[in-house]
């Protein structure tokens, strides 16, 4: 089974489904951006509470998924894939063996991932993935589980997986597991810049609370202006919790933020625990004007983007 070569990252129109392909079945699954991310404190369980709005846009990468006789889970990847492992120390791997765990499937299959969304950026490449492999095997075996339980399987393994199994913005909370659909975040442009340095997000979250100012910003401010359309209070909400304790990693982060800025970008954000920082446009022109200069600019690799949703 081998993906079509003339596929590019942002040409699907996304649809978070598993649809029929040669030899099998395939599924498109995007990044993600954080508008708003705080961080509430430690729990007693290891894990952060978190309180985050995000929303998927048009970078993809892509599961292929052939059913097989036997009981292996087996994972190829393409693309963006040096480091990645494909055994049971990958996302993938492990949120399918927690499906078999809760509807006791034995069949396998064969995985093939088209990788386009670059890892440690904090773009929730690895989390989509699993979200998508589990509606490839939801549908394929014909289990029938509804959202909710998928969203429960997903954040055994990961907290962002939830998020990716909704059709467009969501506000989570607690560890990142609870997760609501919000309307109204399509169709904003976005350029967003990858540099070649990337951080690990356990070391990030681990210094996130020495740095805390102790200032717990609110999410509702920004969904107010999102439901009253009040772009200059909506761009004026952006936040990010994680960018300082990031920064102290790696400085560079503030200088990437700031030639965004320079490209005329009302904000420069880091979307999650980093590296990949994004820059909200006015238009797609402006985003790829936006982006030609940056790439002249800034080494690492540029993505225009839009937000997207599930139609």
């Amino acid at each position: 089974m081998k993906p079509p070569q003339s596929e590019t990252a942002s040409a699907v129109p996304w649809k978070m489904r598993p649809v029929p392909c040669e030899n099998g079945w395939m599924i498109h699954a995007p990044a993600k951006i954080n508008l708003f991310f705080e961080v509430l404190g430690k729990r007693s369980d290891g894990f952060h509470e978190i309180v985050s709005l995000a929303c998927p846009v048009s970078l993809y990468d892509t599961l292929y998924f052939e059913s097989t006789e036997s009981p292996e889970w087996t994972l190829e990847i393409h693309g963006e894939s040096t480091g990645i492992p494909t055994d049971r120390r990958n996302i993938v791997i492990r949120v399918l063996e927690e499906f078999r765990c809760e509807t006791g499937v034995r069949h396998g299959g064969r995985f093939v991932l088209v990788k386009r969304i670059p890892s440690q950026a904090g773009l929730g490449g690895g989390s989509s993935d699993a979200a998508a492999a589990l509606l490839l095997v939801n549908r394929v075996q014909r289990r029938r589980l509804d959202r909710g339980a998928l969203c429960r399987i997903g954040a055994r393994v990961g907290s962002d997986v939830p998020l990716f199994l909704l059709s467009g913005g969501s506000l989570s909370r607690g560890r990142g597991e609870q997760v609501d659909p919000v309307a109204g975040l399509t169709g904003m442009h976005f350029v967003i810049v990858k540099p070649e340095e990337g951080l690990s997000t356990a070391e990030v979250y681990r210094s996130c609370m020495a740095v805390h100012d102790g200032e717990f910003r609110h999410v509702e401010p920004m969904l107010d202006a999102l439901r009253l359309r009040n772009g200059r209070k909506f761009a004026q909400s952006f936040f990010n919790r994680l960018e300082v304790p990031a920064e102290t990693l790696w400085p560079q982060g503030k200088k990437l933020a700031d030639a965004i800025r320079q490209c005329g970008c009302p904000v420069a954000q880091m979307s999650g625990s980093g590296t990949a920082v994004f820059g909200l446009c006015r238009s797609a022109t402006h985003a790829r004007r936006a982006a030609a200069i940056l790439s002249n600019r800034i080494p690492g690799r540029i993505f225009v983007v839009t937000t997207v949703a599930d139609a």
